[in-house]
């Protein structure tokens, strides 16, 4: 689920973010006024005067693209990719459950038998119970099934 929705994120940033708004023509705006188009837009940073604008160049800045979203949203798809692989190999139907356990099963006299230690909660209001054991099985077809403690 998180994986799928940082994968999804990283489409927005990328396909809907990025691209900016190249069919916006309205009037750019310079500190909250809207510029005509003989304005120049003055920036200044820490009172210093840096950059003067005109409206052709606040313009095309206002229909420019966020190169800061295409790479994010690279980097959460990426991420998310990244993670899903081992998540994937780890939920494999054609792993085997547990580890081969030496000896025949009890009911079909196959070396076929596989355990796992787990573990068992349940919870009632504020009491949480745990049972630990070690499960063994056999193959589907022979159903044999036992748990001891651990």
């Amino acid at each position: 689920m998180v994986l799928s929705a940082l994968f999804a994120l990283g489409l927005v940033l990328a396909l809907a973010v990025y691209p900016g708004h190249p069919d916006d023509t309205s009037a750019p705006r310079c500190d909250g006024t809207t510029m005509s188009p003989s304005d120049i837009c003055d920036a200044y940073v820490n009172g210093a005067l840096t950059h003067s604008y005109s409206y052709q160049e606040m313009l095309h800045r206002q229909q420019a693209a966020h190169p800061g979203a295409l790479v994010a949203g690279i980097i959460a798809m990426a991420i998310a990719v990244l993670l899903l692989v081992p998540l994937l190999r780890t939920l494999d139907p054609a792993k085997p459950w547990g580890t081969a356990r030496p000896g025949h099963c009890p009911r079909c006299r196959q070396p076929n038998l596989r355990e796992k230690p787990m573990t068992h909660s349940e919870t009632r209001g504020r009491v949480q119970r745990s049972w630990s054991g070690i499960v063994t099985l056999c193959t589907p077809g022979c159903d044999f099934a036992t748990v001891r403690p651990r």
